[in-house]
Order: C-alpha cells, then structure tokens, then sequence
C-alpha cells in the first residue's frame, strides 16, 4: 500500500502537465516519491546525529536534500 494517495499523484502529475494519468503511473510516482523520502529521512537523521540534536530539524532535512545525487 503506497503513501501517497494515488489522487494525489495524479493531480501532481496533472499540475505539471495537463495530460491523462493512468493509474499504474500514479502508483510509480508514489512508490519513486516514497523511496526518495525515505532516503532524506535517513540521511536528515544522520545529520541529526552528527550534530548531537534530539529532534531533527527543517534544516536537516534540507541539508540531506542537499547531499543526495540526483
């Protein structure tokens, strides 16, 4: 079951270009997004934790965006 709601995807897809969403690209999207989160979240957290922080912070998380290739 993805994370993102497959609506969701749908209406981003459709925001960056009108064009008809099939389901199956939608639920792609959703399990790409979801990857790429969980990959910021683990590098925000390391960078957490370097710092010595309890709680991870806005800042973290641009920084793991930062650091992750593209």
């Amino acid at each position: 079951m993805p994370e993102f709601l497959i609506a969701t995807m749908i209406k981003l897809i459709k925001r960056a270009a009108k064009v008809r969403v099939s389901r199956d690209a939608a639920l792609e999207l959703s399990v790409v997004l979801e990857d790429y989160a969980l990959r910021v979240a683990r590098e925000a957290v390391k960078l957490r934790d370097h710092r010595g922080a309890k709680t991870l912070s806005k800042e973290d998380i641009r920084a793991a965006v930062a650091a992750i290739p593209k």
